[in-house]
């Protein structure tokens, strides 16, 4: 067994986890915008995109962590599965995204630049092909992430979407149809860790100026929050495989130095994580004061892993060694030593950026992602006590 990889009662326990993205190489943003203008063939970008992935996955290879992904180098926006994956979307702005920051500079505003208008109809999974296309890059697990079912509600407009999904629910309970077939396709393919990412679930939660935000635009916060507790735990209701993971990310949007919501996690832990029976891992980020205290665990059912998102991609400043051990132990006071991960608190770039755009470089990038694995094996190594 490696160090870090602990058995449990349904599967490995990956002590050095990862997010999802990395920073885009600037070469393959310009590659795509040649494709799109169709300047470079597509065999030629195909062949740079490749090239991409590969050197993701050395990155994280190189930096010891447990599991690795592709970096999300094929995708413009961690959650364009739902564009690229299915019928029913056209070129629309649905909703301005609003960040906040530290800093006046650091907020801004980002456009949804396409609406669902249509009925939705599932496509080709791309997570699929992202999946089928790595997957014997590495020894390592390969995780694939999936956007949230509610997730889909960036996509809805009241001036766009009301003819084809007067009631947005209508089109949450679709999407999770659709995004359950691709857990099962995943699955089928030999994938063993599937993470849902679900910002806007915790974001709801945790802030009532999203919740506010939400209701002005005609989605009614409190049906967002049970319906979507029901929607996620469709998802995570699919047969598996045995050793298959299923996790839960809920941050609270991950931009340039920049964020969307603030609040800890008490009401998402006591209200929805003992009823989201399904996942094995839940990734929460710890990395700033926005996120609370470590109480709320104490609602983690014990069998439950807990990956603390204890280092920010959003700064260039490296995290202290044993001010990590430190939180990692007062973790443990509300949740099992021996069912806690350490992680990032996000990805690196959720959209498709690069290191000037995310003003991180990928010196840091590397040097992060080893801080998680050196920092999770220090504490979780083969002489740690590993069995759940």
């Amino acid at each position: 067994m490696e160090a870090g990889v602990a058995s449990a009662t349904r599967s490995a326990i990956y002590r050095a986890d990862v997010v999802g993205s990395l920073l885009r190489p600037p070469w393959l943003i310009q590659a795509r915008q040649e494709l799109r203008a169709g300047t470079l063939p597509l065999e030629k970008y195909e062949a740079i995109e490749d090239r991409a992935v590969a050197e993701a996955i050395a990155i994280q290879e190189h930096a010891g962590v447990d599991v690795v992904t592709d970096g999300e180098m094929r995708r413009d926006i961690f959650f364009d599965l739902f564009v690229n994956g299915m019928t029913g979307f056209s070129r629309a702005m649905a909703y301005t995204v609003r960040f906040r920051g530290k800093q006046a500079e650091d907020a801004m505003e980002v456009q949804v630049p396409f609406a669902v208008t249509d009925k939705v109809q599932a496509r080709s999974s791309p997570a699929l092909a992202e999946f089928l296309a790595v997957k014997d890059q590495t020894k390592r697990p390969v995780k694939v992430t999936l956007p949230s079912p509610m997730l889909i509600g960036g996509f809805w407009s009241a001036e766009h979407s009301r003819d084809a999904y007067p009631d947005p629910f209508t089109l949450f309970a679709e999407a999770a149809q659709v995004v359950q077939r691709w857990v099962r396709e995943l699955f089928d393919a030999g994938c063993r860790y599937i993470q849902s990412d679900a910002p806007e679930f915790n974001e709801v939660y945790a802030d009532a100026r999203v919740r506010a935000d939400y209701e002005a635009r005609g989605i009614d916060p409190k049906r967002f929050k049970a319906e979507g507790a029901e929607l996620l735990g469709h998802v995570a209701g699919v047969s598996r495989p045995a050793g298959a993971l299923l996790g839960l990310h809920v941050c609270k949007g991950n931009g340039t130095r920049s964020w969307i919501a603030e609040g800890g996690y008490e009401d998402i832990c006591r209200d929805v994580f003992k009823r989201a029976v399904g996942f094995d891992v839940f990734h929460l980020e710890f990395d700033d004061e926005r996120s609370g205290s470590f109480e709320p665990l104490r609602h983690l059912p014990d069998d439950k892993v807990a990956t603390l998102g204890l280092i920010s991609t959003k700064w260039e400043t490296l995290e202290d060694p044993d001010l990590l051990r430190r939180r990692i132990t007062e973790a443990a006071a509300f949740h099992p030593e021996q069912h806690l991960a350490l992680a990032t608190q996000c990805g690196f770039a959720s959209a498709s950026e690069t290191a000037e755009q995310r003003k991180i470089t990928p010196e840091t990038q590397a040097a992060k992602l080893k801080l998680v694995a050196d920092v999770a094996h220090s504490i979780w190594s083969s002489s740690h006590k590993e069995e759940s």
